[in-house]
């Protein structure tokens, strides 16, 4: 007797859940595939930005802890500069409008 397995032949279940399952699985291994593409595609734009942030980094760690001190110092000093500048403003507003009532009583 010859069994249908020896020949070659497939079971009729065997054929049934091919034909069933052979859908789903074309399109799960296209998703996989898809999948694979975009993260080949992120990893790559993620490897070129860390290079230019490398870079970046490079480019600009070469500022000095001294000189941003030096320059807050000057920041500090323009700023009371500036503070007391203001207040002679205020003072000589004051006296502007004080004369400009003075005038206008006269």
């Amino acid at each position: 007797m010859s069994d249908p397995e020896s020949d070659g032949d497939l079971h009729p279940i065997e054929l049934i859940a091919h034909s069933v399952l052979s859908g789903p699985l074309d399109s799960l291994n296209e998703n996989f595939d898809s999948l694979h593409q975009s993260q080949v595609i992120l990893l790559t734009r993620l490897k070129l930005i860390e290079e230019r942030l490398q870079k970046f980094e490079d480019a600009h760690s070469t500022i000095d802890k001294k000189d941003v001190s030096a320059v807050l110092q000057r920041v500090k000093t323009i700023r009371k500069r500036l503070h007391a500048t203001k207040k002679r403003m205020d003072k000589i507003d004051k006296r502007v409008d004080g004369m400009g009532e003075r005038l206008d009583v006269e």
